[in-house]
């Protein structure tokens, strides 16, 4: 018979072995990755919520979402190619991205008595930021992630999900492998004549 603790490790597992598998496909633009993160997300869902970790439950929610928008959108001919952002872009989307962080640490902390809220905020609003521009095939979509997952790696740590924390430091290192290579591939579109 199994057991609860046992249930829960193995759902772990699942979940790591397939954000891995997931972070593989998208790096080398693999359409079949974002259904193996819409799996993955459905399992963090409920693993997050059993341990109060309110937004990064609904951060794996909005993976399922953003899972189904990806393979959408990585179907459409005209969404192939790796795109860029201007500065601006990047300069309106950061502080914001903070302010919104403090303002659900703040909810979650005071309302919904949530475990570890600043660190919970910070990673769900940043990886939100970061899957939509996966999504759109946004080259610095990489840099967002590199950042969300070393914080998500001392939040998992501290939730005593040492599989997460493993896999998110397995994402860095992943992460950028993806820059690089969509680096290369950017590069390459541009010598084509392909407009990013």
């Amino acid at each position: 018979m199994v057991t609860g603790e046992e249930a829960l490790l193995f759902a772990e597992a699942s979940a790591v072995v397939l954000n891995v598998a997931f972070t593989l496909c998208i790096a080398w633009e693999k359409r079949i990755g974002w259904a193996l993160g819409l799996v993955a997300g459905v399992i963090g869902v409920g693993l997050y919520a059993l341990a109060h970790t309110w937004a990064m439950s609904v951060l794996n929610g909005y993976y399922v979402v953003m899972a189904v928008y990806g393979w959408w959108s990585w179907g459409r001919g005209e969404e192939n190619q790796v795109r860029t952002q201007r500065w601006t872009f990047h300069a309106v989307v950061i502080p914001a991205g903070l302010v919104l962080a403090y303002a659900t640490a703040v909810l979650l902390g005071n309302y919904l008595n949530g475990n570890f809220p600043h660190l919970d905020a910070f990673v769900t609003v940043f990886s939100f930021i970061a899957t939509w521009m996966m999504a759109r095939k946004y080259i610095s979509t990489w840099y967002y992630f590199i950042v969300a997952d070393a914080v998500s790696i001392w939040l998992n740590w501290r939730i005593g999900y040492l599989g997460f924390a493993a896999l998110n430091a397995v994402y860095l290192v992943l992460s950028v492998i993806g820059l690089v290579k969509w680096g290369r591939l950017l590069a390459q579109q541009r010598r084509q004549g392909i407009t990013a």
